[in-house]
């Protein structure tokens, strides 16, 4: 009986404590997969969520400001329950969605940012998905020490080792994560005209075929021939031109919300990298007409910003309309586009070709030396034709 009873106790220690340690492995296999977000949306979401939970304030803790405007190194604040000041939480993705890591100077000026931000900070938390790294948390502790010394904030750093920690310890944060219900399901599309994933430029070029003529005339006939061959001078003509560029194209830009959720504080850009010589500024023509479109020709970019800021709702979609001069000895246009709102952030590469039209036309230079002869020359030019 003695000896049944210490095999049984034997067999509970066993299971006790294997079971412990078991429990112990499933944690450590869990928060090591425990996947990092993977763009600065989600983890900025995640961190408003965690800390909103670790502040008890999930319906006050707010996002600082809107895209493009100055946060003062604080993405993410309120005021915990129990305390009487704000707290800030500055969001730092690296490591899986960054090449770079996180390093002193960048903590430096985050702080000094911080030290802007009205009214002033009680605490001031950097959280990241960089990995511990023990030189960074010492130079975060003194830079606390020296922050408290002038009676400012205190600063903290959460890597993202200390981050699945706060996870592990709120459960329901940790099921929102795991589930991907923190994804806000955003999604964006660029098409051309009628929603066309390809489109291909036709401009008119005209073909110059240059031919000289050998012909027995004066020097003061050519001069005389050349005077006839200017165009008469008008007034008007100093501010006016009766003539169009048939060589300029003309599309449009589509930008479709086909995610879930409304996408909201928007632009979109939108550059041209190859194949292009000029955008066409419409707006200087009607100053005071309401614009959402701004070109600068230097870079080859347009800026599109929605009238009045207005959302774009799921299912909807804007465009504007471009017109650009294709270049005359290239056959393929890159574009490169980026969307930027208030918590999402995309972007891609529109393609087009270019297949040109030649309006051939020939041209007889008249000379009257045989040295001045040449053969056969073509010369590529915009088509420009006078307005009917």
């Amino acid at each position: 009986m003695c000896g049944f009873i210490v095999v049984l106790h034997i067999e509970i220690f066993i299971r006790k404590y294997s079971c412990g340690s078991m429990k112990l492995i499933f944690e450590n296999d869990m928060k090591k997969t425990i996947r990092k977000p993977e763009n600065w949306q989600d983890f900025e979401n995640l961190c408003k969520k965690l800390w909103g939970e670790i502040w008890q304030i999930p319906n006050t803790i707010k996002k600082n400001g809107r895209l493009g405007q100055e946060q003062f190194g604080v993405d993410i604040y309120g005021i915990p329950k129990g305390e009487k000041g704000y707290w800030g939480i500055q969001c730092k993705g690296k490591d899986e969605y960054s090449n770079a890591k996180l390093n002193e100077l960048e903590i430096e000026n985050e702080i000094e940012k911080a030290n802007n931000f009205k009214p002033p900070l009680v605490v001031y938390i950097i959280a990241t998905t960089a990995n511990k790294d023990s030189k960074i948390e010492e130079y975060v502790r003194l830079k606390n020490v020296e922050n408290q010394a002038k009676n400012t904030f205190e600063i903290l750093l959460f890597c993202w080792e200390d981050i699945v920690d706060l996870l592990d310890e709120n459960p329901e944060v940790l099921k929102f994560y795991l589930s991907g219900t923190h994804k806000a399901r955003f999604d964006f599309k660029v098409s051309i005209n009628e929603f066309q994933e390809r489109h291909t430029l036709t401009p008119l070029f005209e073909k110059q075929i240059i031919k000289t003529k050998l012909i027995d005339k004066t020097p003061s006939d050519f001069l005389g021939l050349k005077l006839k061959l200017l165009p008469p001078f008008t007034f008007s003509s100093l501010f006016c031109s009766n003539l169009i560029n048939k060589s300029w194209c003309d599309f449009e830009i589509v930008m479709e919300n086909i995610g879930l959720v409304v996408i909201e504080d928007w632009y979109f850009t939108i550059k041209f990298k190859k194949g292009i010589r000029k955008i066409y500024e419409g707006s200087y023509m009607f100053p005071n007409f309401p614009m959402t479109t701004y070109i600068d020709n230097k870079t080859k970019t347009i800026t599109y910003r929605p009238l009045n800021n207005r959302p774009l709702i799921q299912k909807d979609n804007k465009y504007f309309e471009v017109s650009v001069l294709p270049n005359k000895k290239t056959f393929k246009v890159i574009a490169e586009w980026e969307l930027r709102a208030r918590d999402y952030s995309c972007n891609g590469t529109i393609e087009m070709e270019i297949k040109p039209t030649y309006i051939e036309v020939e041209k007889i230079n008249e000379v009257g030396n045989s040295e001045l002869l040449h053969s056969e020359k073509i010369l590529i030019r915009d088509y420009v034709v006078e307005k009917n």
